[in-house]
């Protein structure tokens, strides 16, 4: 993460691998300084994303989770409960 954008394999994300970098930034921000830890909705920044967990599932984590795997070769971690 550089300047709030994202990048894999030193190429930038687009809106087409991820919906909203932004918000998936701040969220992997979050979880990168609480790692190994389960982290409360309520720590989260209020969106419509924290506020919704089929639109966080939906456009953050899975996403995400298929980007990493398709373009590292592996399964990231990160569990929605």
């Amino acid at each position: 993460m550089i300047n709030n954008k994202m990048y894999i394999n030193g190429r930038k994300l687009t809106s087409e691998d991820l919906h909203s970098q932004t918000a998936t930034v701040d969220i992997l921000k979050l979880l990168i300084e609480n790692a190994g830890k389960d982290v409360p909705n309520k720590e989260f920044i209020v969106s419509s994303y924290s506020k919704n967990k089929n639109d966080m599932l939906g456009k953050i984590v899975l996403p995400l989770i298929e980007l990493i795997e398709r373009e590292i070769g592996k399964k990231m971690p990160l569990i929605c409960k």
